[in-house]
C-alpha cells in the first residue's frame, strides 16, 4: 500500500471511531420553565396613563412595621404608612407643581383593606381617589453601633459619648399605572449618618439620626423623581 493510501485509511479509520463514541448534546430547553404567569401579566401590562395625570403618594414598609414615630397599616405582605414620619407637605406640593401633574392625594386607613397581599389592593384604593398613577415608595434603614469606651467609668461617669452608630438609608420607588399595573420606571437613593453618643438615652438619639438618614434619602428620590416625571411625560403625552 503506497504511503499517501495508509494515511486516508488511517484517518479514515480513526473518522470512524470516533464516530462510534461521539455522543448527541442534549435537546433544547423547556421554554414554558421561564414563563410564569406573574411575568407574562407584568409584560401584557400597558401604559395608560392621561395628562394631567393624577398622583396617589404611597408609603409602604413590611407587614407589622413600627417606628418611634410611625406605624404601618395592614398586615399581610406588607403594611402602608399613612401619617407623615419623614414627609412633609412641602413634599406634596413640589410633586404638584411638576408639569402635567393635575393633583396629589395621599391613602389613608379608611380605603385599605386590613390584609393587603398585592398591588392590587393598593391600585383599588388608589382607584377610589381617581390617581391615574401611583409613587410607591419605600425606606430601608440599616443601623449598627459598638461601644468606644466602656460606660460608667471614673473618667465619663456615664457623661461621655461612649457608641458610635452608624446609619445607612436607603429610599427605593416605583411608579405604578393604577388601571393596569405598568411600571414606568424605578428609583433609588441612599444616605448615611454616624455618629458618637451617651449609652444612656442613646435611642433617642440614633432614632432622630435615622430620620434625618432617612429624611436626606427621601429628599434625593424627590430630587431625582423630577426629571424622571419629565421624561415620561414627554414620552407618553
Amino acid at each position: 500500500m503506497k504511503p499517501l493510501q495508509l494515511i486516508l485509511s488511517l484517518s479514515a479509520a480513526l473518522f470512524l471511531c470516533s464516530c462510534a463514541s461521539y455522543v448527541t448534546p442534549g435537546r433544547q430547553a423547556d421554554l414554558s420553565t421561564f414563563t410564569d404567569p406573574r411575568v407574562k401579566k407584568a409584560f401584557v401590562a400597558r401604559p395608560a396613563i392621561k395628562f394631567p395625570a393624577n398622583l396617589a403618594v404611597v408609603r409602604i414598609q413590611e407587614s407589622g412595621y413600627r417606628s418611634e414615630s410611625a406605624q404601618g397599616v395592614g398586615s399581610g405582605a406588607y403594611s402602608v404608612v399613612t401619617t407623615r414620619d419623614i414627609e412633609t407637605e412641602q413634599d406634596i406640593d413640589t410633586i404638584s407643581k411638576l408639569r402635567g401633574v393635575a393633583g396629589v392625594v395621599a391613602l389613608n386607613r379608611l380605603l385599605l383593606p386590613k390584609s393587603l397581599s398585592s398591588d392590587l389592593d393598593l391600585r383599588e384604593a388608589s382607584a377610589k381617589l381617581q390617581a391615574d398613577v401611583i409613587l410607591l415608595y419605600t425606606l430601608a434603614t440599616e443601623f449598627s453601633d459598638n461601644e468606644v469606651i466602656a460606660p460608667l467609668t471614673t473618667l465619663t461617669l456615664g457623661l461621655a459619648p461612649n457608641k458610635r452608630y452608624k446609619i445607612n438609608s436607603t429610599a427605593s420607588a416605583i411608579l405604578m399605572d393604577t388601571k393596569t399595573g405598568y411600571i414606568y420606571g424605578a428609583l433609588e437613593e441612599g444616605d448615611s449618618r454616624s455618629g458618637l453618643t451617651i449609652a444612656w438615652g442613646s435611642s433617642n438619639a440614633i432614632d432622630a439620626a435615622r430620620k434625618k438618614a432617612e429624611r436626606a434619602a427621601y429628599d434625593k428620590l424627590l430630587a431625582s423623581f423630577a426629571p424622571f416625571w419629565t421624561r415620561i411625560y414627554s414620552r407618553f403625552h
